[in-house]
């Protein structure tokens, strides 16, 4: 079955989502947890799904997606305070076109990432994985503490990746591709690899190139962030 044909029926399993009571209309937000958030940090959580039954939703974490009809789906799965500037960039890159899914951290300075950031393999968030898996295209936005200001690229879709390399370079950003091991997101567990194709891309962008792209919280691109965004935008045009 070619890919063509493929995202024609996924796109018929959207209404999944909402049988499952996931909120297909717009914007959809997980159901207010119960158990109140313990104090202090603890070990980083073996999975969402086990992260999602202590921690409370809208103190701890907001969970969020936008769908539509397109076949990618732009992930910021440590955004907010866990991975700072992630949500801005996924958010800029999907813009109204494309579906996206975002998990953001609410807590207070510090407690972010040793207490909500999940790695990719054990990412399972419910409702995200089936929006990946009806789509052919998936990207994830990560931030790393590497020095610099550098994009990695990685995941399991190389010709895309090659593709984000080249338009990246050209709009002025420095690029590693393929990603180092450690961060190469190859994974056939990692979530970003779960699409219809079973290949994703995973961008990993360093702190001072996340604070360059978007200087404010919430706020909108600089000129580089403007040209990082249309340079990714234009691969999947």
């Amino acid at each position: 079955m070619n890919r063509h044909v493929r995202w024609m029926l996924s796109a018929l399993a959207v209404p999944l989502v909402s049988l499952m009571g996931y909120g297909i209309a717009g914007v959809g937000n997980a159901p207010k947890q119960q158990a109140a958030a313990p104090a202090g940090s603890v070990s980083e959580y073996p999975s969402m799904t086990a992260l999602r039954k202590v921690e409370e939703a809208g103190v701890a974490y907001e969970l969020s997606w936008k769908i539509t009809n397109s076949p990618l789906i732009v992930v910021a799965p440590h955004g907010g305070s866990i991975e700072s500037r992630t949500s801005e960039i996924a958010s800029a890159v999907a813009g109204t076109n494309h579906t996206q899914c975002q998990f953001k951290g609410m807590l207070p300075a510090g407690q972010n990432f040793p207490r909500l950031h999940v790695t990719s393999e054990n990412w399972d968030v419910e409702e995200c994985l089936i929006l990946i898996g009806q789509r052919t295209h998936a990207l994830s936005v990560h931030g790393t503490s590497r020095a610099g200001k550098v994009v990695y690229i990685g995941g399991r879709d190389i010709a895309t990746g090659a593709e984000l390399a080249t338009a990246l370079r050209a709009a002025g950003s420095s690029v590693v591709q393929p990603a180092p091991a450690d961060i190469a997101g190859t994974s056939a567990a990692n979530f970003v690899n779960k699409d219809a194709d079973g290949a994703g891309v995973q961008l990993e962008l360093t702190y001072d190139l996340r604070m360059e792209l978007f200087p404010t919280k919430d706020g909108p691109p600089s000129a580089s962030g403007q040209a990082f965004v249309a340079a990714v935008q234009g691969v999947y045009a």
